[in-house]
């Protein structure tokens, strides 16, 4: 089964591969590394990491280049931004699941009308937002303090 929804005039820049077996309890081998990643469920105390912290730092560092690559073509000198991305996992009525972001931004020596118009700009580029837009409920904070 093939999907195929790329636009025609877009031209391939990277494919990531994952191998996963054993779903939410199981074992990943993550990119061209094989980085060995043991599966959990969420609120699991076993070690390792569950789908949604895999997500949330893949879709944080994303940002962050989107916001970087905004920056550089605006001209604006940003210090070393960071993000923190929290991904919640809903469970609905019938069994279905939903997702939602909320992403903390810092941008030092950045005033907050500047980082704002950064923030959303690269949120209009980011490949994760643009993925996940009008599907998951994405909530921006820009963070005067250093989250890390």
């Amino acid at each position: 089964m093939t999907d195929s929804t790329t636009s025609s005039d877009s031209r391939l820049v990277y494919t990531a591969t994952s191998e996963v077996s054993g779903g939410r309890s199981g074992q990943a081998f993550v990119g061209r590394d094989r980085l060995n990643v043991t599966l959990r469920p969420p609120q699991s105390r076993t070690e390792g990491a569950d789908p949604e912290e895999l997500f949330a730092a893949g879709y944080a560092s994303c940002f962050l280049s989107a916001l970087q690559s905004v920056a550089r073509r605006d001209n604006i000198t940003v210090g070393t931004p960071q993000a923190r991305a929290h991904v919640s996992l809903h469970a609905e009525q019938g069994g279905s699941y939903h997702l939602s972001v909320q992403l903390q931004i810092h941008l030092p020596g950045t005033d907050d009308a500047t980082a704002e118009a950064l923030i959303h700009a690269a949120h209009a580029t980011c490949p994760y937002s643009r993925a996940i837009a009008g599907n998951v409920q994405v909530d921006l904070e820009l963070h005067s303090n250093p989250l890390l």
